[in-house]
């Protein structure tokens, strides 16, 4: 997969995740998002890593802010069973 692709795909992911969570108001769809995004970070990184390691370095506050993003999803997702 091309590093345009992976960033197109990895874009897609995060306004997925946007619209699971607080327009479908599903914590846990939401939840299933931010894992496939928190995914989608580790092949960005990695596949820019191999053009450009400052590039890949640019890009870890936003995984590890991710990865906080969906602790606090499953949170929420915990706290919220289903009715």
């Amino acid at each position: 997969m091309a590093l345009a692709t992976a960033l197109a795909v990895n874009l897609s992911l995060n306004a997925a995740w946007s619209w699971m969570f607080f327009v479908a108001r599903s914590p846990r769809a939401g939840l299933a998002g931010a894992l496939l995004l928190n995914a989608s970070n580790v092949h960005l990184i990695r596949r820019a890593a191999r053009s450009d390691l400052h590039a890949a370095a640019a890009l870890l506050p936003y995984a590890a802010w991710s990865w906080f993003a969906s602790a606090l999803n499953a949170r929420i997702a915990h706290l919220n069973p289903r009715p």
